[in-house]
């Protein structure tokens, strides 16, 4: 109800700021949530999967802009990622989230210059950056051992990281969440 008498500008948006995962290397990873109990678990849908950076949250829209320069103030050279692994979140007795992991210097150096461009704006972290793959969400407790151990050191590929994105995440009940691309970012020399 609320909703329908803000004006235009300010309607909340709610966003974050990701690296996209080459096609080939998301179908892969999702892939693996065919191992775990299809009724614990809800699998992210590989064209939705992708590596955060930072969660923002819901804004003001009409501070859209000023995220977008603030952005685009990040310098970075081009860098290649690779994903290996597979873990969870929090931990192995409580089981929320599975994910494929994706650790790397510069991939950690890129996240922090963004943690640190819009320190002040949105929803902030407490917990430091953990850069993952999220390949399922979990729904019931599910014992992960052996799933964990046998694809410790699965690799799924690796790719140039020479972008990054602003997106925004709409959610409705009973559907995935949709992604739309706000604004690109690319590496400069």
């Amino acid at each position: 109800m609320f909703k329908e008498f803000m004006a235009a500008d300010e309607e909340r948006i709610r966003m974050f700021v990701s690296v996209e995962i080459p096609e080939e290397i998301r179908k892969k990873a999702a892939g693996l949530s065919k191992e775990l109990p299809p009724d614990s678990i809800t699998p992210v849908k590989p064209e939705n999967m992708h590596l955060t950076l930072r969660f923002i949250g819901e804004v003001p829209g009409k501070r859209i802009e000023e995220i977008k320069e603030k952005l685009n103030g990040i310098k970075f050279d081009a860098f290649n990622l690779s994903l290996k692994g597979v873990g969870v979140f929090p931990n192995e007795n409580y089981v929320r989230v599975v994910w494929v992991g994706a650790e790397n210097e510069k991939l950690k150096e890129l996240a922090g210059n963004v943690i640190e461009a819009l320190k002040g704006i949105g929803k902030e972290e407490e917990r430091g950056f953990s850069a993952h793959l999220t390949i399922a969400r979990v729904k019931n407790k599910i014992d992960v051992k052996d799933f964990l151990q046998k694809h410790s050191n699965d690799e799924f590929g690796s790719f140039d990281v020479d972008s990054f994105y602003l997106m925004r995440s709409e959610l409705k009940p009973g559907q995935p969440p949709k992604y739309t691309v706000l604004a690109a970012f690319e590496a400069k020399e």
